[in-house]
């Protein structure tokens, strides 16, 4: 099975809150990454669509670390606007029902659900291919995410949760 982990960093908590980054990587079954995304959004350019910025997330990004902070809101950062952000993602997908689509899925699939809609395109994971990070931390309570290096930055935590994923998986499969 082939697999994707995706991550967003939003500026809210809810299915309406904003993406400004978003990071994801494919990967083997031993964790090996073989490919990785990362697309950092110009937050300017979300006026556009309406979103609901939580302001609770907004203080709570002030209180991150210095590097996390810095990998989303930095200055140098190249940044471009949320719809091409979305087609470049589903560019890199290539094609959709060939995936599994890894993330916490009561969290980050409604936001991009919403985020697409806001744009005017469709969601491209077909929902049956979602799979629950989440899920797995209950079904195998004795492994453990090994953080990354830069907490809160979505390509690091896609690339920690898919050697965690994988390392779930055979754990539940043996």
């Amino acid at each position: 099975m082939n697999n994707i982990v995706f991550d967003l960093e939003t500026l809210g908590n809810t299915s309406e809150a904003p993406i400004i980054q978003i990071g994801a990587v494919k990967f083997d079954e031993d964790g090996k990454i073989l490919n990785s995304f990362e697309r950092n959004i110009d937050i300017e350019s979300l006026g556009d669509y309406n979103f609901k910025v939580d302001y609770p997330t907004v203080m709570w990004w002030f209180n991150q670390d210095d590097k996390a902070i810095k990998s989303v809101f930095g200055k140098d950062l190249k940044r471009v606007k949320l719809k091409q952000a979305l087609y470049e993602f589903v560019k890199w997908v290539g094609k959709v029902n060939d995936y599994s689509y890894w993330s916490h899925a009561t969290f980050d699939p409604p936001i991009l659900r919403n985020n697409f809609n806001k744009v005017g395109s469709s969601d491209l994971i077909p929902f049956r291919s979602h799979r629950d990070i989440r899920t797995l931390t209950h079904l195998a309570p004795d492994i453990k995410l090994v953080r990354a290096d830069i907490p809160h930055n979505s390509l690091e935590d896609a690339k920690a949760e898919a050697l965690y994923i994988s390392r779930c998986l055979k754990f539940i499969n043996s």
